[in-house]
């Protein structure tokens, strides 16, 4: 095979693999905001009460933070089989270090293609899920924080700044891992 055709073979077949790769592969890393403080606000309507007294109907991201805990960041679907698999796990740990830190699970499934409000209400109840979720009111939080895939999870110190993110499911033993880097 010439060196002409063997580059044409790699660019038009290795390429567009490694770009599939890097897609669904897991991410560790905290890049697009590592380091820096909270940059990205959102709107999201709470599907529980959130440290929402007066019953607001929309919360800020950002208000979380006034609490001066670390926060977990859990973006999910309702049709997101990970997602399913990952809750229990999320909510043992919760219950656990309820006074430590702050988990927000945000139902991106309309914007995923994953399900609907009432797929995540849905599977809430049949899951018992507990700790604060809500739905994002637009698509920009997964573009702000980069999460190409479901489930996507970052992990902020209480200033804000990002500590770390996992793009794929997390089970107990990683989340735990995690959780002590912000502690």
């Amino acid at each position: 095979m010439s060196v002409k055709r063997s580059l044409r073979f790699i660019i038009l077949v290795a390429l567009p693999l490694l770009v599939v790769l890097a897609a669904c592969g897991d991410d560790n890393t905290g890049a697009g905001g590592e380091g820096s403080e909270l940059e990205h606000d959102f709107a999201f309507v709470p599907y529980q009460s959130i440290g929402n007294p007066d019953g607001e109907t929309e919360m800020m991201f950002s208000e979380l933070f006034e609490e001066g805990k670390p926060v977990v960041l859990n973006f999910w679907a309702g049709q997101c089989p990970p997602c399913r698999a990952e809750m229990p796990h999320f909510q043992q740990l919760a219950d656990e270090f309820e006074d430590d830190f702050i988990l927000l699970g945000i139902d991106v499934g309309v914007f995923t293609g994953l399900g609907t409000e009432q797929n995540a209400l849905d599977l809430l109840e049949e899951l018992d899920i507990t700790y604060p979720t809500g739905r994002a009111l637009e698509r920009d939080p997964l573009i702000d924080y980069n999460a190409t895939g479901m489930p996507t999870t970052i992990f902020f110190h209480a200033n804000g700044e990002i500590s770390d993110r996992r793009i794929g499911m997390i089970l107990e033993d990683e989340m735990r891992e995690k959780l002590d880097d912000l502690f």
